[in-house]
C-alpha cells in the first residue's frame, strides 16, 4: 500500500524530530552524568586535602582533631562520614569511621599497594555508589594512607529524577510533534490540494479552463503553469481531431446518399436476376450500417465538444421504460428472448427526457444484442437514494471484469467472450456515458463470461447547473 504524500511527510518529520530527540535526551544524560561525576570527584579531593589538616599522631594512635570553637571545622569534619587511615608501611588501621561499612578491603597487602599507586574509584556498595579516594599523608618515618569515601545518592537521585522526566515527557514530545508535522504537512499541501481539486474538475468537455497561479513563482506555480502548457497543447489536438470527425462525417454523408440513390434505381431495374438483386440489397444494407456509424460519430463529436445542450424537465422514467419495452418485444420474441420490464411504481427525476429515452434504448439494444436465444433481458425502474435507479439485466454471453472498463471507450471491440458479436459501431455504450455524465449520475456494469451482463444507471432528483436549452 502506498503511503499518502502527507502521511508520508509526517512520517519522516516525527523520525527526524524523534532521532534528534532522542539523541539530545542521550547526550544531556551522559553530559550530567559526567559533570555530576566530575563534581564529586573534586568535591571528594578538596574533602581528601582538608582531612589530612586534621590528622593527628600522638601516643594512644591517631586521632582527628579539630578547633571546636570554630563551627566550620566542626562542619567539614562531620562531612566526611567513610574514612580510614592506614599505616603505610605496614598496612595496619590507625583509625576508622564508618568505612567498613562500604565493605572494601582492608588487608595490610592491599592497603601497602595503595603507598606507591593511590588511585580514585567508584564502587558499588550495599548501602549505595560511592566515590573513594586514597592519599598519603605525614612525614618520612611517620607516613600514613588515607581512604575517604563519597555517597554519590544526591547524583544518582538527580540522575533517577532526569532519566524518569525524559521517560515521560519525550513520548509527549514525540506525540505533540507527531500532531504539529501532520497539521503543517496539510498546511504546506493545502495548495497543492487545491491544485488537484481544480485540475479534477477539467474534463474533455472544458478543456479550455487553466489552472490559477497564485504569482509566488515557486515551484507550485512551475507545476501548475506546465500543466497548462500540456492542456492548452491537448485542447488543440482533441479540437483538430473533433473538427476532423465532424467534418470526415459531413463529407461521407454526400458521396453515401449519392451511392444509396443509384442502387436503389438499379433496384427498380426490371432485368435483374435474383443473384444481382440480392446483391445490390446487401449493398444497400451495408450503406445503412455505415451511415448510421457516421451518425453515431457526428452526434459524439457535437455531444463530447460541447455543442449539444440538454434540457431539464420532469420525466418519467418509469413510463418510459414501459414504452421502449412494448417497443422491443417484437424484435425479442423474433428471437425467443424474453424481454419485460420491472417498474411497479412511478418514478420521476429531472433530465432530458429525449436523451433519457436514447440511454435506455441503447442499453436494451446492447444486450438484447449480446443474448443468445431463449434468454432473458429485465429492464428494471426503482427509487434510490436521492435519485433513481435504471437497471439492465440480461442473460448474454457477459464479458470478463479486465475488460468491463473500457466498454465505455469509443470503438472498443476487444472482449474475447463477445467473439461472435453481431456488426456495431462500438459507439452506443459511449453515448450512453456521455448521456450519464450530463444528467450528472453515475454508471456501472457487473458482469462475468457466461453469466450475463448487469449495467445499473443512478440519476439524481435534480441535477446541478443543467442549461435548460435544447441543441
Amino acid at each position: 500500500m502506498t503511503l499518502t504524500l502527507r502521511v508520508r511527510l509526517s512520517a519522516v518529520y516525527v523520525a527526524v524530530f524523534g532521532m534528534l530527540l532522542v539523541g539530545l535526551s542521550v547526550v544531556s544524560y551522559g553530559e550530567l552524568a559526567r559533570r555530576l561525576d566530575d563534581d564529586a570527584h573534586q568535591h571528594l579531593k578538596e574533602l581528601a586535602e582538608g582531612l589530612h589538616g586534621f590528622v593527628r599522631f600522638n601516643s594512644n594512635g591517631v586521632t582527628m582533631r579539630s578547633d571546636a570553637t570554630d563551627p566550620s571545622q566542626s562542619a567539614f569534619l562531620n562531612e566526611a562520614d567513610y574514612y580510614a587511615v592506614y599505616d603505610a608501611e605496614s598496612g595496619k588501621t590507625l583509625l576508622m569511621s564508618g568505612f567498613d561499612a562500604l565493605g572494601l578491603s582492608s588487608r595490610p597487602a592491599d592497603v601497602q599497594a595503595l603507598k606507591d599507586n593511590p588511585e580514585d574509584e567508584t564502587v558499588q556498595t550495599a548501602i549505595g555508589r560511592f566515590h573513594v579516594a586514597s592519599s598519603v599523608g605525614g612525614r618520612p618515618g611517620q607516613q600514613y594512607i588515607l581512604r575517604l569515601g563519597l555517597s554519590l545518592a544526591t547524583e544518582d537521585t538527580a540522575l533517577k529524577q532526569y532519566s524518569d522526566f525524559l521517560l515521560k515527557w519525550v513520548p509527549v514530545a514525540l506525540v505533540a510533534a507527531a500532531l504539529a508535522t501532520w497539521w503543517l504537512a496539510g498546511f504546506a499541501l493545502a495548495p497543492l490540494a487545491d491544485v488537484a481539486a481544480r485540475a479534477r474538475d477539467i474534463d474533455i468537455t472544458n478543456l479550455a479552463a487553466r489552472l490559477p497561479l497564485r504569482g509566488a513563482n515557486d515551484e507550485l506555480d512551475h507545476v501548475a503553469a506546465s500543466f497548462n502548457e500540456t492542456l492548452a497543447r491537448l485542447e488543440h489536438a482533441v479540437s483538430e481531431m473533433r473538427q476532423f470527425s465532424a467534418a470526415l462525417a459531413h463529407e461521407l454523408r454526400t458521396p453515401l446518399s449519392a451511392l444509396r440513390g443509384e442502387i436503389e434505381l438499379s433496384l427498380r431495374r426490371t432485368d435483374l436476376d435474383e443473384a444481382r438483386r440480392n446483391a445490390l440489397g446487401s449493398q444497400l444494407e451495408e450503406l445503412d450500417k455505415l451511415k448510421r456509424f457516421i451518425d453515431q460519430t457526428l452526434m459524439l463529436a457535437r455531444a463530447e465538444s460541447g455543442q449539444i445542450q440538454l434540457k431539464s424537465a420532469p420525466v418519467d422514467l418509469s413510463a418510459l421504460g414501459s414504452a421502449l419495452v412494448d417497443q422491443l418485444v417484437p424484435v425479442a420474441e423474433s428471437r425467443s428472448i424474453d424481454l419485460r420490464c420491472e417498474a411497479p411504481v412511478a418514478v420521476s427525476v429531472d433530465g432530458d427526457a429525449g436523451w433519457l429515452e436514447r440511454l435506455v434504448l441503447n442499453l436494451l439494444d446492447n444486450a438484447l444484442k449480446y443474448t443468445p436465444e431463449g434468454g432473458r433481458v429485465v429492464l428494471g425502474v426503482r427509487r434510490a437514494r436521492g435519485g433513481a435507479e435504471i437497471e439492465v439485466q440480461d442473460t448474454g454471453v457477459g464479458m470478463t471484469a479486465a475488460i468491463a472498463p473500457h466498454i465505455f471507450d469509443r470503438f472498443y471491440r476487444g472482449d474475447p467472450a463477445r467473439s461472435s458479436e453481431p456488426p456495431g459501431a462500438g459507439l452506443g455504450l459511449s453515448l450512453v456515458k456521455w448521456i450519464v455524465d450530463g444528467h450528472h449520475g453515475r454508471i456501472r456494469v457487473d458482469s462475468q463470461p457466461g453469466s450475463g451482463a448487469r449495467f445499473t444507471v443512478w440519476l439524481p432528483d435534480h441535477p446541478p447547473g443543467r442549461a435548460d436549452r435544447a441543441d
